[in-house]
C-alpha cells in the first residue's frame, strides 16, 4: 500500500514545475544590502544612484561619456503626463512669474527682470506647444548602477563618475538606505519603487536619453578609414553592402580648405580598388589631375 502511494505521488509531479523564469536569471546568488552599496555573489559590488539635477541643456547622446567607465548600467524611466493637467500649471506658474516681474518693475529692483523676462519666454512657449499639440511633456528618471570587484574600485568609480557628471552640471544621489529598492527599480520587471525623482522634458529631451547610441559603427568588410575616437576599434565601410545596413553608397567628405578632403577621397579610391577591384572615375569641375598609384 506504501509503494503505491509513493508510486502515485512521483506520477502526479508536473513536469512543468521549477523551469527557470527571468527571475531566477536575474538574481544573484547571494544578496547583502549595505548602507549604500550592495554585495552581489562572490566579489561583486554594486551601487546604485538616482539623478537629481539634471543639465540646462541636453544633447544627443550626452550620456555616453559615462559609458567609458566600464561595467555601468543606466536606467532611464519615462512616463507620459496628462496635457490638461500640464497646461493648468503652466498657466498658474507663468502668472506666477508675471506677477512676480510686475511687482519688481514697480519697486525699481531689476536684479532678477531678466531671469524672470527669460523664464516668461520659456513657459509661453512650452504652453504653446503643447496646447497645439506640437510637443508633449514627460517625465523622466534616470538610475546608474556602478559594478565593481572590490570595494575599493567602487569608491574610486564613484569619484570618477560624480566628476563627469559635474562637468554636465548634472548632479546624482546614492541611493542611502534604498539600495535594495534601486535594483528593483533597475530591473526590467515593471517595479519601480522608487519615486519623487522625476524631471519634466518635453519630447526634444526625451529624444536624447533614448535610445543611448552605440560608440562602435562598423561593417564587417570593407576598405579601412580608421579608428574610432572613442574606443580605438578599427571602422571598415563597405559602400555596396545595401541595404539595411547603409541604403545607398554615397559619400559626403567635408572640411576645410586644405584640410585634406582631396587626399582622403584619393585614398579611400586607392583602398577600395585595391578591395574590389572595382574602377574609379573622377569629375572635377576645377579639372585637377588624379593619379592613383
Amino acid at each position: 500500500m506504501l509503494g503505491k502511494n509513493k508510486k502515485q505521488k512521483q506520477d502526479d509531479i508536473d513536469i512543468f514545475n521549477n523551469m527557470p523564469n527571468i527571475m531566477d536569471l536575474l538574481l544573484p546568488d547571494t544578496l547583502q544590502e549595505r548602507k549604500d552599496y550592495l554585495c552581489l555573489g562572490y566579489n561583486k559590488y554594486s551601487r546604485i544612484f538616482v539623478m537629481t539635477v539634471y543639465p540646462e541643456q541636453t544633447w544627443v547622446s550626452w550620456l555616453d561619456d559615462l559609458f567609458n567607465i566600464g561595467n555601468i548600467n543606466i536606467s532611464v524611466k519615462i512616463e507620459p503626463s496628462s496635457n490638461g493637467n500640464v497646461i493648468n500649471q503652466l498657466t498658474k506658474k507663468l502668472v506666477q512669474s508675471q506677477s512676480e516681474y510686475a511687482t519688481y518693475s514697480r519697486q525699481g529692483n531689476i536684479l532678477h527682470l531678466p531671469e524672470l523676462e527669460k523664464q516668461i519666454g520659456d513657459l509661453e512657449d512650452l504652453r504653446m506647444l503643447i496646447q497645439t499639440n506640437q510637443d508633449k511633456l514627460f517625465f523622466a528618471t534616470i538610475f546608474i548602477t556602478l559594478n565593481a570587484e572590490n570595494l575599493q574600485e567602487l569608491n574610486d568609480k564613484t569619484k570618477i563618475l560624480e566628476s563627469e557628471l559635474n562637468k554636465k552640471t548634472a548632479m546624482i544621489r546614492t541611493l542611502t538606505f534604498r539600495q535594495l529598492e534601486g535594483l528593483k527599480t533597475m530591473l526590467p520587471v515593471g517595479e519601480i519603487p522608487i519615486s519623487n525623482n522625476e524631471r519634466n522634458m518635453v519630447a526634444g529631451g526625451v529624444a536624447t536619453l533614448i535610445p543611448i547610441s552605440n560608440p562602435n559603427l562598423s561593417h564587417d568588410r570593407g576598405i579601412f578609414i580608421g579608428r574610432n575616437m572613442f574606443t580605438n576599434a578599427p571602422v571598415y565601410v563597405d559602400t555596396f553592402i545595401g541595404p539595411p545596413s547603409l541604403p545607398n553608397p554615397h559619400v559626403f567628405i567635408c572640411g576645410t580648405s586644405g584640410g585634406g578632403k582631396s587626399v582622403a577621397l584619393k585614398t579611400l579610391t586607392a583602398r577600395n580598388i585595391a578591395t574590389t577591384g572595382c574602377g574609379a572615375f573622377f569629375i572635377d569641375v576645377e579639372r585637377r589631375i588624379y593619379k592613383l598609384d
